[in-house]
């Protein structure tokens, strides 16, 4: 907005890694109860009428279609758009003939250079599951990622799986109708951070927690920008200047994963000759020379000094009353 704001839609050999592979606790979406009790009009912050065709909403009398999926776009404007002009995949520079083969293979071409080891990959569904199961949490930018079905799933492209298409600057949910959220990777990826944390402020009643996740030593990866990495000390103070109470935080990924990630781009810049179109075809191959490294993070991550250079961190707050 993520999702991510984080657009799923990304470059060619991008992948936004280190968050693929994340627990997937349910697969049933929001009931529509809910979710028509929570979405609100992006531009008024207002309640929706809602019918077979469209929403609209009962201040400014805007219209919002749904998708072919029957997701409701609930945008203000236009959805941000990759800037694969910054970072272009390699399929551009690959036959037609291999360019089909590998878009359709890509996933198990182009290896992950994140490892999140068990106790880290339950960190956001331990989150969920601390709440009631009454509770309504908003996961922003989460993409087709489900961890229950109290949860409204919001990105910027209508995939299945997705509750309400928005953009994490102008969340389309009411004041405090919300008793958690979860920003996991999304932070890194809005133009506007400063509005984005106030507007889950804004819509988490007072005391509800949030769960946020964030890269710090990550290479270059927008989805649909890159604009920010945080420490550990910069995302607490961050929530703390938001209005949060911080009652948690610590390493999300690694220093091996960090470190795989960081020898993969300089192997590709080492052996490129100073070439872009080498350097692109040359990035899938130096990703699966280095990405064993990773796997040291299944002790690492736990290392007290860790912190230092992890490849990414997280940090738990509630709002403040």
């Amino acid at each position: 907005m993520a999702a991510k704001t984080s657009a799923v839609c990304i470059a060619d050999w991008q992948l936004d890694e280190q968050w693929e592979g994340g627990l997937l606790a349910s697969s049933t979406q929001v009931g529509p109860e809910r979710l028509e009790a929570a979405a609100a009009c992006p531009r008024c912050r207002t309640p929706l009428a809602w019918d077979a065709a469209s929403v609209r909403c009962q201040s400014c009398a805007r219209v919002y279609p749904f998708s072919e999926l029957g997701i409701p776009i609930l945008l203000a404007g236009d959805p941000p758009t990759l800037e694969e002009t910054w970072y272009p995949g390699a399929l551009g520079v690959l036959p037609p003939g291999l360019r089909r083969f590998a878009r359709r293979h890509r996933r198990l071409l182009i290896p992950e250079l994140t490892y999140r080891s068990p106790n880290r990959r339950e960190l956001v569904a331990k989150f969920v599951a601390s709440l009631p199961a009454t509770a309504t949490i908003a996961n922003v930018g989460g993409g087709t990622r489900r961890y229950g079905p109290n949860i409204v799933n919001i990105d910027v492209e209508p995939l299945a799986g997705v509750d309400l298409v928005g953009v994490a600057e102008q969340l389309p949910l009411l004041d405090g109708s919300c008793d958690g959220a979860v920003l996991q990777a999304v932070l890194q990826h809005v133009r506007n951070a400063e509005l984005t944390l106030s507007e889950l402020h804004r819509v988490l009643r007072p005391g509800a927690p949030l769960f946020i996740e964030v890269p710090f030593m990550q290479g270059y990866h927008p989805s649909p920008g890159d604009y920010r990495r945080y420490t550990e000390q910069g995302l607490r103070a961050e929530l703390a200047d938001h209005g949060f109470d911080v009652e948690d935080s610590g390493v999300a990924v690694g220093p091996a994963s960090a470190m795989a990630w960081v020898a993969a781009e300089f192997l590709a810049f080492l052996v490129s000759g100073r070439s872009e179109r080498v350097y692109r075809l040359v990035r899938p191959v130096s990703r699966w020379l280095t990405q064993p490294i990773k796997y040291a993070d299944r002790w690492l991550d736990t290392h007290p000094m860790a912190h230092t250079i992890p490849s990414g961190v997280w940090a738990r707050g509630r709002r403040g009353e």
